[in-house]
């Protein structure tokens, strides 16, 4: 063996031994959670949650860091430029870390490139939901009266991906309706329980007190399983639209460059706190699905929803800002 050779192999052996060394010593301080949305949103409390359990299993307390933006660019710029050393953590999701691929321009971070996966932490369906005046019950019935009443239907837009939800729809069947645009569901579903909107995609969360009260009518579920929360809701699927298949997701990331032996206890940590009958019956009450995953199964995933977001995007007729 060369001196070369000799000093490459010393060096491999000492890289090892400091992942090794890191992962063994981590975490020795708090691991802040950077958020992209308000204090008291979804985001927050569900990191509020699992950061109860990992900490018990990790020792350190989890704190949650708020960068609200739209499009969620400036938390996710932000952990992109922190060290790599698994104490700061992104929490992103289907837009920050696939359709923003498509929707903003000039976009400062890239999602794979830029981040290590942890974990898939939960996969959010949309419910399709109609006013309860409207006289239809199920899929094929609004599809029906929607055809019957040609230039008259509308439905409500809160986001991209209740427009993503919709618009795959109306591909698939062959309905016809005006989007109407909100500067958030909560709205939207407003003026669905007012009347003037006919239809709309929303989070289950934004209108279970509107369904309870009678005042708003669940048809279906997007995801290609039911939720546990309305377990006699049928899927979109079941409904008749062949391979319809829609959910927002969430999952932890570290910056580029994070030792896998840190990435492998943190997903461990997380896996644990995902499973953990506390955190699954917050999901249910929620209307998500909580889900773990290997740091490598979150990889495959993301890059497969950054493929689907581009066709999506140009189904929609979506453009970048």
């Amino acid at each position: 063996m060369n001196t070369f050779s000799r000093w490459l192999l010393a060096a491999t052996l000492m890289t090892g031994s400091l992942a090794m060394a890191q992962g063994d010593a981590y975490p020795s301080k708090p691991i802040q959670i950077v958020i992209t949305s308000t204090p008291g949103s979804a985001s927050d409390a569900i990191t509020r949650v699992l950061g109860n359990e990992v900490t018990k299993t990790l020792g350190q307390p989890i704190v949650v860091i708020s960068k609200a933006s739209a499009a969620g660019t400036i938390g996710a710029d932000f952990v992109k430029r922190s060290p790599p050393d698994g104490y700061t953590l992104f929490f992103g999701g289907n837009t920050t870390m696939a359709a923003n691929v498509y929707l903003v321009k000039s976009l400062s971070y890239d999602p794979v490139r830029d981040f290590e996966p942890i974990t898939l932490v939960s996969v959010n369906p949309l419910l399709l939901v109609v006013r309860s005046s409207l006289p239809v019950k199920t899929v094929a019935e609004l599809v029906a009266y929607a055809k019957a009443h040609p230039g008259e239907m509308n439905y409500g837009v809160g986001n991209s991906g209740a427009r993503v939800a919709a618009q795959l729809m109306m591909t698939g069947t062959g309905l016809k309706a005006q989007d109407i645009s909100f500067n958030g569901a909560s709205q939207a579903a407003l003026e669905l329980v007012a009347g003037r909107l006919d239809f709309m995609f929303v989070d289950p969360l934004v209108v279970d007190s509107f369904i309870q009260q009678g005042t708003l009518r669940p048809l279906a579920v997007s995801s290609s399983v039911r939720l546990p929360s309305m377990p006699n809701l049928p899927t979109m699927q079941e409904a008749g639209l062949k391979g319809y298949d829609y959910s927002s997701w969430l999952g932890y990331y570290a910056p580029r460059g994070t030792p896998k032996a840190i990435i492998d206890k943190l997903n461990g940590a997380f896996a644990q706190a995902i499973q953990s009958p506390e955190a699954q019956d917050y999901f249910r009450r929620m209307g998500m699905i909580g889900r773990s995953s290997a740091p490598d199964g979150l990889a495959a995933f993301n890059k497969d929803q950054i493929t689907s977001w581009g066709r999506w995007v140009k189904e929609a007729g979506l453009q970048a800002q």
